[in-house]
């Protein structure tokens, strides 16, 4: 069966299963969406890449991402192997980056649930994967902080206020205005 049937065979299987309508079989998220927080805007495939080989992601890894939107960076990190966790706010989001892990075979590695970026529990991760603002970045940093020493984050575009980062990369191929990425370390505590 062809890829983009099997998809839509699939997104309808799963919307009869859990009752979601026919116009939420087509739904479609678009650069410059409100959020609660912030607008969704795609990371470019290229910098996702980039992210998680500057986070040196691997099997043994936990990979958060908050304000997943299409669930992008998780499905990437379990192709690689690793866990994830997505947690987006918009359940329309949610319920998309669920599809595309169901078609992709990864629901054993990614996850994806809806919940606030600021209420959730990062302790677990070994690796953070973000595309924030500053001010969201600013307000989560105390959570960074917490987070065991040797954790990674890695931010799209945006600095976090106050850290310096160990690296700052560009994505080498068409990314438009979202082409550099930092990569931070968390610090052990004094």
């Amino acid at each position: 069966m062809c890829r983009p049937c099997l998809l839509l065979l699939l997104a309808f299987l799963a919307a009869a299963a859990t009752g979601q309508s026919d116009s939420d079989l087509r739904y479609q998220p678009y650069a410059g969406q409100p959020g609660k927080d912030v607008i969704w805007v795609p990371t470019p495939p290229a910098l996702v890449e980039k992210m998680l080989d500057m986070a040196k992601v691997t099997p043994q890894d936990f990979v958060i991402d908050l304000g997943s939107g299409d669930g992008r960076n998780i499905i990437a990190a379990a192709r690689r192997g690793a866990r994830g966790l997505g947690v987006e706010y918009d359940s329309d989001l949610v319920w998309l980056s669920q599809q595309k892990t169901t078609v992709e075979g990864l629901g054993h590695l990614a996850r994806f649930v809806r919940g606030d970026m600021y209420e959730t529990d990062i302790s677990q991760a070994t690796v953070l994967v973000l595309f924030l603002l500053p001010e969201n970045l600013e307000r989560l940093r105390p959570k960074f902080e917490k987070l065991r020493p040797g954790s990674r984050i890695v931010t799209n575009g945006y600095a976090i206020p106050g850290w310096t980062a160990k690296e700052v990369r560009s994505a080498e191929a068409d990314c438009g205005s979202w082409c550099e990425a930092y990569l931070y370390m968390v610090p052990a505590p004094d």
